[in-house]
């Protein structure tokens, strides 16, 4: 099994689109979306440290410094400051001894950004044509993103493809069928060989380099004295991970899963981030009505003790990394998910065992991916 649609991006976004055509369809009915012509899009900053080729429209300021002195430079397109994307691409920004350009979505903090090292390209941010103007001619050796999915992402990658660069995208999360595809040429960092073939699903221009997960490494590196989990932990009542938000699956499958676990094993429920909107609302004051408590959202994951469920969140291996008993369980979920949890090696709930530790590599991913970038020139 690979990816649904392995090549065309362009099919992948209408797949994504379906998901969504209830938000969009409420959108138009209340008159809320504005017409194309009148919506510039989202606004990019260009965040430098390291030598500066060009001082483009004078707002840039140029360091000589210990970054850059060896020819390189690459380029990291973040379209989040989420935990993940932070984790996946801005942990390698220590390590690096090239010069770095960060492209990311105005308004954005990312605190490995700022210092007095760093500086900014039109500060009152880009249109997306303007940000790919403005990377032209900067001496980049290669990008690196989450992917090609994204405003920022797209745009270092179409940059790569037009003028030769190397062209990496670094995994973050688990795979499943419905991942949007690789760029062409791609180099894959990836956390396993089974992950680098499941992601390349058969293509020829892309290749592949297993690093590891950062998060994961975190996550195990970072557990204190929290170790391996205690017998006392099996007591305590599990937690289960939401993800009514994703669009791999249909409500009825991840809510009927949690719903079910919950009422069955008295399990707490915690919400995902981002089940904000209206009906995920909806569906967890009904939960609530029938019973159904809820885990507090204001400890991080990397908190919680108690044994963790989910249906296929990586807060499973997050937890596992860390010495938490983690399950997981969806009676109703497609083959698919079955293939997932067997290639992450995610123990379903009853199983004798709980999900073990993911094998991890000796070297930090975070490290081992400025190796790969500062090799490039």
């Amino acid at each position: 099994m690979g990816l649904i649609h392995a090549t065309s991006l362009e099919r992948w976004s209408e797949w994504e689109r379906s998901r969504h055509r209830g938000r969009l369809l409420k959108h138009a009915v209340l008159g809320t979306l504005r017409p194309a012509a009148a919506d510039p899009g989202p606004r990019y900053v260009l965040r430098s440290r390291g030598t500066v080729a060009a001082a483009g429209d004078g707002t840039e300021a140029a360091h000589a410094d210990v970054f850059g002195t060896d020819g390189s430079r690459t380029l990291f397109a973040v379209d989040s400051g989420s935990p993940t994307s932070r984790a996946s691409l801005l942990t390698a920004l220590p390590y690096l001894r090239g010069a770095v350009d960060v492209l990311q979505p105005a308004g954005l903090d990312l605190p490995e950004t700022s210092g007095p090292e760093w500086s900014s390209s039109a500060p009152d941010g880009m249109t997306l044509p303007e940000a790919a103007a403005a990377l032209r001619g900067r001496g980049l050796s290669a990008v690196v993103s989450l992917g090609q999915h994204l405003g920022a992402g797209r745009i270092a990658h179409e940059l790569a493809s037009r003028e030769g660069l190397a062209s990496y995208v670094v995994q973050h999360g688990v795979l499943t069928p419905f991942a949007p595809p690789l760029p062409p040429e791609a180099i894959l960092l990836s956390w396993s060989e089974a992950d680098a073939e499941f992601y390349a699903s058969g293509r020829g221009d892309v290749s592949s380099r297993n690093i590891g997960s950062q998060l994961l490494w975190q996550a195990r590196h970072e557990s204190g004295a929290l170790g391996e989990a205690s017998a006392a932990d099996a007591d305590e009542r599990p937690v289960f991970l939401g993800q009514l938000h994703g669009a791999e699956l249909p409500r009825r499958i991840t809510g009927g899963a949690a719903s079910r676990f919950c009422r069955l094993h008295d399990g707490l429920y915690r919400p995902h981030p981002s089940e904000t909107d209206r009906l995920s609302r909806a569906t967890h004051e009904l939960w609530r009505r029938r019973g159904i408590e809820f885990a507090p959202t204001d400890v991080p994951l990397r908190a919680l003790s108690s044994p963790v469920v989910s249906v296929f969140s990586t807060g499973i291996l997050e937890a596992a990394a860390r010495g938490v008993p983690s399950w997981v369980f969806a009676p109703a979920a497609p083959a698919w998910v079955g293939e997932l949890w067997d290639r992450y090696g995610m123990r379903r709930f009853g199983a004798p065992q709980p999900t073990a530790a993911p094998p991890l590599p000796d070297a930090e991913p975070a490290a081992a991916l400025a190796e790969i970038l500062d090799g490039v020139a």
